[in-house]
């Protein structure tokens, strides 16, 4: 699930994420009614089975729910705030009934990874790696965007308008570099080694410049800042 809205004196509307249909929205009728037998299953960025019926309008009713055994994301204002980045990204590429392959299981996989991580930022790090690579929007890591030589193993700057790293001949005098331990964990994140990330120790410092890169990147090519994400570094 990736937002809820209340609507009336005791509906709301939900936007579901599904895989055979993609985004839907979806009422619950008197769900948020004490006695309603849909509202305990129905929590938000929660995974859940659904069946649904034909409304009159736009939106389908949600006829039945049951939860899907697994992870639950739930307390932790910044575990909550990183799930919001997922399901805003999901919600923010997917169009109405209209699926993406590789969309829904990267967000149901994330948000487990990210109920099990102790660090969130790691988890929603990794999803945004893969979110870029699914649509085609992945950083140039090993080469230099813009004249294609190798990388030396130097620390090196990151251009999103260029698509990746550049490297001393290319980059401006006023350009920051990122460090080269950063540029190592984003190699390795963009190869899918995940067993790997995860025995890693990535200090705060590593994490802000690892966060810099993939946000830089997501946000040049979804051409607008997502809200999320804005709370997220606000929290920081």
């Amino acid at each position: 699930m990736l937002r809820k809205l209340d609507y009336g004196e005791a509906d709301r509307i939900f936007t579901f994420l599904t895989r055979s249909h993609g985004k839907l929205g979806a009422i619950a009728k008197g769900v948020r009614r004490q006695e309603s037998k849909l509202g305990p299953s129905l929590e938000l960025y929660g995974h859940v089975d659904l069946l649904l019926a034909k409304g009159r309008g736009e939106l389908d009713v949600v006829a039945q729910v049951a939860r899907v055994p697994g992870y639950r994301i739930e307390g932790d204002v910044e575990l909550m705030a990183h799930a919001a980045l997922i399901a805003e990204l999901a919600e923010r590429v997917c169009e109405d009934r209209h699926p993406i392959d590789g969309v829904y299981e990267l967000v149901v996989s994330s948000l487990d990874e990210l109920s099990r991580e102790t660090d969130p930022r790691r988890a929603s790090a990794w999803f945004l790696m893969s979110a870029l690579d699914l649509l085609g929007y992945a950083p140039q890591l090993a080469s230099c965007a813009s004249c294609e030589r190798p990388l030396t193993a130097r620390a090196a700057p990151f251009s999103a308008e260029a698509g990746g790293f550049l490297c001393e001949r290319c980059a401006l005098p006023s350009m920051e570099p990122v460090p080269l331990a950063a540029i190592k964990v984003l190699r390795l994140m963009a190869s899918g080694d995940r067993e790997t990330y995860r025995r890693l120790k990535l200090d705060s410092a590593l994490m802000n410049s690892i966060d810099g890169v993939l946000q830089a990147q997501l946000e040049y090519h979804m051409d607008r800042r997502l809200k999320s994400l804005a709370f997220l570094n606000s929290m920081r």
